[in-house]
């Protein structure tokens, strides 16, 4: 058996869980209040263009988008967490649209 913990020990352990839980970023992409969404190419920021969403599910009572048709060739797009962008593999090089905020 180990030796117990003292009151400080325990509240530094939880503090440290506690940060390490707070400084984790949540890139999901969630779908915005009325349903459309505004993407923009990452190679050309300038303009946002409209996308069509063909997939959603529910997390946390709150609707994210699984899968967006591609503005140029209309073929489907998946959410790729490391670029924390949508892209799309069918073109020469591979097409990167963020997901843009509308006010």
């Amino acid at each position: 058996m180990g030796r117990r913990q003292t009151m400080m020990e325990k509240y530094k352990q939880q503090m440290k869980a506690y940060r390490k839980k707070r400084g984790k970023i949540d890139s999901t992409p969630f779908l915005p209040s009325g349903g459309v969404v505004y993407v923009m190419n990452s190679l050309n920021p300038d303009k946002k263009i409209k996308a069509e969403v063909l997939k959603t599910r529910v997390k946390n009572h709150r609707e994210v988008v699984e899968s967006l048709a591609c503005p140029e060739c209309g073929n489907v797009m998946s959410w790729d967490s490391k670029w924390e962008a949508f892209t799309c593999e069918k073109h020469e090089k591979r097409a990167i649209y963020e997901i843009v905020l509308t006010k």
